[in-house]
């Protein structure tokens, strides 16, 4: 299995749903500043014998010698889809064909022709068995017809399946986004940034503190808001936080610690998971929040815990089923949010190293490493 986190795969349940057109709007908007490579993937299943696409005259199976050909396409204008690709602004763009029991060898080979880490979009089903890429979606027919075969062994390993209803999708490839090396799809889960602390050991509101000419919640905020369909704050202070434009949550009681501020939140999001990051965190692992919201599809929280063992309840998932309970810690006098562990399934995973800004000394390193 290739691994191929900075590749979307598309595929789709049928001929003529847009598949190639979704691939050209995707490039088109990524184009202006970043070398996306454009990628067709043909299987071919019969060595000789009918054509499995395109009948008589098709000519793409009869083409093939050997097991797999690999071309770059050069031109802009043939109306093919590797054209239409290249056209939209891909800067290069490929077509592998290969006898199915080859596709794996094929494309390992042309690998050797695309730079590293450049954002990838493939047009394929089959190739979907061998390589696991950032995001996988299925175009569907509307209304539902036979799925291929092709997309048949695959559609269940999909991110997302989405219908074309003949002049457009009800998934849109602005929703597509590739960001720190690799692509990911809007989470079905809310967001919430915690600004409600008091800064004690930084002597001033570090959430406004400046990074890259911005304050640091609005760094942390710009990040989160293209993949999370709900974005709250946790504040007290309106005033502070009123500029970011999205939700404000204040504690439904003043001084019970960062736990009031994630029971509000969870009282106030409309999704069933929340994730929870502090404001102190300006550099997020988008990647290994993923992880974290996976997890949860099968918890009720996800706390992870750093090399010595430690929690860090304010870089976790929280699901609505905690709200009794942690009604119960506050109103018992309790404030420790890992109390909300008993009782419930609770995963603890192991935490990379993320970086949080606590103090003025933290805050000149973390700015003279930029």
């Amino acid at each position: 299995m290739f691994d191929c986190p900075n590749m979307l795969m598309i595929g789709s349940t049928g001929r003529n749903v847009g598949k190639t057109e979704f691939a050209c709007r995707l490039i088109a908007r990524l184009a202006p500043s970043l070398p996306v490579i454009g990628l067709k993937i043909t299987t071919i299943r019969e060595r000789g014998g009918a054509c499995p696409r395109g009948g008589e005259g098709c000519g793409v199976c009869g083409a093939l010698k050997g097991d797999f050909c690999i071309s770059e396409e050069l031109a802009r204008d043939t109306g093919k889809d590797t054209s239409r690709l290249l056209k939209a602004g891909a800067t290069r763009v490929f077509w592998l064909r290969a006898q199915k029991e080859c596709l794996a060898e094929g494309f390992a080979a042309l690998l050797q022709h695309l730079p590293a880490g450049a954002p990838i979009v493939c047009e394929s089903n089959a190739a979907r068995e061998f390589i696991r890429p950032g995001a996988f979606l299925v175009v569907r027919e509307s209304p539902h017809k036979a799925i291929k075969p092709s997309c048949r062994e695959v559609i269940e390993l999909a991110d997302r399946v989405f219908d074309f209803h003949g002049d457009g999708w009800d998934f849109q490839p602005d929703q597509c986004h590739f960001t720190q090396g690799r692509w990911f799809l809007p989470f079905d889960a809310a967001a919430a940034i915690l600004a409600g602390g008091q800064s004690r050991r930084m002597g001033q509101d570090k959430s406004l503190l400046p990074i890259n000419d911005q304050p640091m919640i609005a760094c942390i905020a710009a990040q989160l808001r293209p993949l999370f369909p709900e974005l709250l704050v946790s504040s007290n202070d309106p005033e502070h936080h009123a500029f970011l434009g999205l939700p404000l949550v204040a504690d439904g009681e003043s001084g019970q610690g960062p736990l009031r501020g994630i029971l509000s939140c969870l009282e106030a999001c409309q999704h069933e998971l929340l994730f929870v990051t502090a404001c102190d965190m300006p550099q997020l692992p988008l990647a290994y929040i993923a992880e974290l919201l996976e997890l949860a599809q099968s918890h009720d929280v996800v706390i992870p815990v750093d090399a010595d063992g430690r929690h860090e309840p304010l870089f976790a998932v929280y699901r609505k089923t905690l709200v009794p309970r942690a009604r119960q810690i506050l109103a018992a006098g309790g404030r420790r949010i890992i109390e909300l562990l008993p009782g419930h399934r609770a995963a603890c995973p192991l935490m990379p190293g993320i970086r949080s800004l606590n103090t003025p000394q933290e805050y000149r390193l973390f700015l003279e490493q930029q």
